[in-house]
């Protein structure tokens, strides 16, 4: 079944299993008592809720523009240094999108949305968690239904750990989010990032397991592989380095690289790489939310020319010179800029085509960087190899290991420059944000590493409900993180 057809009936289940409200965050008691009737004492209502809580996520709570998956992406790729929200066609809107207060201070909308959106998932995730192990049903579909539920919980809480809280590597200590682990909705204290952190691999780890056997229907839903390839991300987060490269393996081998030729294809028709995506039919174009909407400039007669995102010029002439994965015209809506032609829309009517999530290229090079680092220089060139040669670019050859580590990282740019892993990398990495006029952005941005303006600071309405919460910093006063 696809998770985003019968859209008004989990929507329906959506709306009932749902136990916080858009305003109140976590510390309003459920407004209804369906959790404690039949519903959820058989596998049916189980997978009736799971996939509610699919829909949640995937629309990040009717809020697309910044909590979903795709949003996140977004959010994430204007963060960086190479793409840039085209103020000359949204103006003033997207402020949130650039390093204003807007982005994280407390009382904006966006930290409060992406927070909201993340609880809702994770307590529909303990609904099903605090009941999955009592029902009644097939032993394997009751397992597929839990791993499924334990994927999505850790894959918010990572999302918001990483969102509060600056990286693993230095803020192990100070405090992460609540970890909310029953449906019972007490107020929580900020675990530290190293005890959020447990719990993430603590489910993933449990949901590889769960979904051993579980053949998934269509590419919409978590199975192992999916588990794998969030555990990669995790550990490569931690400087788990060993870790983050035997998972990674793990998804590396099982997925062959797409062609140069699918590469630029557009990104909306899945193929052999794609690991997580979301198939739509002619009911389901969330095209208002996916890259080709970004980016697009109005090919295939698309109706949203949105322009929203641009590659710098820097990107196009510097970074990207010569490599067959510069899919940039000439901008031909606001000369002396470009327009990226690497996602595109399939067609003028619905679907506009499939949108991809999680996808195999990142596991390469995840792999390649867990190996240099761990001074396995030539495993981490083997793999970095593998993907330059499928994608006809410039092969790196060095076998020193610092600049190998500096080979793959660019190659991460390179290879996924609009997907959403530029905000992630910078916190992780610990390195500054220096945007310049002359590279061609809009705005001259000079974030310092670690700095405060990074990450959000806690909804202001959290720290009202729940006195056990401890603020963070406002970077206005704070400006980079305090050990």
């Amino acid at each position: 079944m696809n998770v985003f057809n019968n859209i008004k009936l989990w929507s329906l289940a959506a709306t009932l299993f749902v136990a916080t409200s858009c305003d109140s965050f976590l510390t309003e008691e459920p407004t209804s008592d369906l959790t404690n009737s039949t519903v959820v004492q058989d596998v049916t209502g189980l997978n009736l809720l799971l996939q509610g809580t699919y829909r949640i996520m995937r629309d990040g709570n009717n809020a697309p523009a910044v909590a979903s998956p795709l949003g996140l992406k977004l959010l994430s790729t204007v963060t960086g240094l190479d793409m840039m929200v085209n103020q000359e066609q949204v103006g003033d809107n997207w402020y949130f999108h650039t390093f204003s207060n807007q982005r994280y201070e407390a009382t904006s909308a966006v930290p409060g949305t992406i927070w909201t959106a993340m609880y809702k998932v994770i307590n529909n995730a303990n609904i099903i968690l605090d009941n999955v192990d009592q029902v009644q049903g097939n032993a394997a579909e009751i397992a597929a239904i839990k791993g499924q539920a334990l994927a999505l919980r850790a894959r918010c809480y990572f999302n918001l750990v990483r969102l509060y809280q600056h990286t693993y590597s230095i803020a192990q200590t100070k405090p992460g989010v609540p970890l909310q682990l029953t449906a019972d909705l007490e107020p929580k204290a900020r675990a530290t990032v190293a005890e959020v952190y447990a719990q993430i691999v603590a489910d993933l780890t449990q949901a590889v397991t769960s979904l051993a056997d579980y053949n998934r229907p269509n590419l919409n839903f978590y199975n192992s592989d999916v588990a794998h390839f969030l555990l990669a991300q995790v550990y490569l987060t931690m400087e788990d380095w060993a870790n983050a490269q035997a998972q990674a393996n793990q998804v590396r081998t099982g997925y062959a690289l797409m062609t140069i030729g699918d590469y630029a294809a557009g990104f909306s028709t899945p193929n052999k790489e794609w690991v997580l995506g979301y198939e739509q039919g002619t009911q389901d174009f969330w095209w208002y939310d996916s890259p080709a909407c970004w980016f697009d400039f109005g090919q295939n007669n698309a109706p949203w020319q949105a322009e929203q995102v641009l590659p710098s010029n820097s990107f196009v002439t510097d970074v990207m010179a010569g490599d067959p994965r510069l899919l940039v015209i000439e901008n031909p809506l606001y000369p002396g800029k470009y327009a990226a032609t690497k996602f595109r829309e399939l067609r003028n009517e619905p679907p506009y085509g499939n949108l991809y999530d999680l996808r195999a290229a990142e596991m390469y090079l995840v792999e390649a960087e867990a190996a240099a680092r761990q001074g396995n220089v030539s495993l981490g060139l083997q793999v970095l190899n593998m993907l330059q040669n499928e994608r006809g670019a410039a092969v790196t050859t060095t076998t020193n290991q610092n600049a190998l580590i500096d080979a793959i990282l660019l190659e991460r740019r390179k290879e996924m420059w609009g997907e959403g892993l530029e905000w992630f990398d910078i916190l992780r990495l610990k390195v500054p944000v220096v945007r310049t006029l002359a590279q061609g952005h809009y705005q001259n941005v000079n974030i310092p590493q670690n700095s405060n303006k990074l990450i959000m600071m806690i909804p202001e309405k959290e720290v009202i409900n729940n006195s056990l919460i401890v603020q963070n910093p406002n970077p206005d006063q704070v400006p980079v993180f305090v050990p």
